[in-house]
């Protein structure tokens, strides 16, 4: 899968997905993540998680491995 069709596929999965529709504390629980964390937001973490899935990544080493080195 070329990386313009794994994008596509990211971006319409997160299209279904509405944090803005969660509970309160659940909320509570993202903004404290964002609060600490000053570049990967809970957005990013999740779209990151997505690739994984949608290239069927085994481990967070392979993950690592793979966005250091695209061509694994």
């Amino acid at each position: 899968m070329d990386k313009y069709k794994t994008k596509m596929t990211i971006n319409k999965w997160f299209s279904y997905i509405s944090l803005e529709t969660l509970s309160e504390s659940s909320r509570q629980t993202i903004s404290q993540f964002n609060r600490y964390s000053k570049k990967l937001t809970f957005k990013k973490v999740l779209k990151l998680f997505l690739y994984a899935i949608n290239d069927e990544t085994d481990s967070l080493r392979h993950l690592d491995q793979q966005l250091v080195n695209p061509k694994l």
